[in-house]
């Protein structure tokens, strides 16, 4: 026995190939993945306007604090700033901590120095950059 197709069209089950079926489908999971695309990047789409062309919804979004974007956007790019005025070896240091996820001990061992040695140059280097960072930010 072969399946039968159907969509519904204006509240009415019409029967269709499998052919139709498929490319139907496929377009309406296509749709959502772009409407998920597009609320992600909080955009607007057309779909959101009522059938007088006015926004149904308001276009304000006070779950987001564009104060905070702004001052978390400014504090990223003062820390790449400091960082970027640390010497060869500090910068390789704080990268392998805080973006390579390496341990103190894993850093001492590829340096051929002690536990005690990385953990004071850390402690050193994080001084230096809250002083950069003060400077930066004046």
């Amino acid at each position: 026995m072969k399946k039968e197709y159907y969509l519904y069209v204006d509240g009415q089950k019409v029967k269709v190939s499998e052919e139709i079926y498929k490319v139907y489908w496929r377009e309406e999971e296509h749709e959502k993945y772009l409407e998920q695309v597009d609320r992600k990047k909080h955009l607007l789409f057309f779909s959101s306007l009522d059938h007088d062309g006015h926004f149904s919804e308001t276009i304000v979004d006070e779950a987001i604090d564009v104060e905070n974007i702004v001052e978390t956007k400014i504090m990223i790019e003062a820390v790449k700033n400091a960082i970027s005025m640390l010497s060869t070896e500090e910068r390789d240091i704080i990268e392998c901590l805080y973006f390579n996820d390496e341990t103190l001990s894993s850093i001492a061992r590829r340096k051929k120095v002690s536990y005690q040695a990385i953990q004071w140059r850390k402690n050193s280097i994080l001084k230096k950059l809250r002083l950069l960072l003060e400077e930066i930010l004046k």
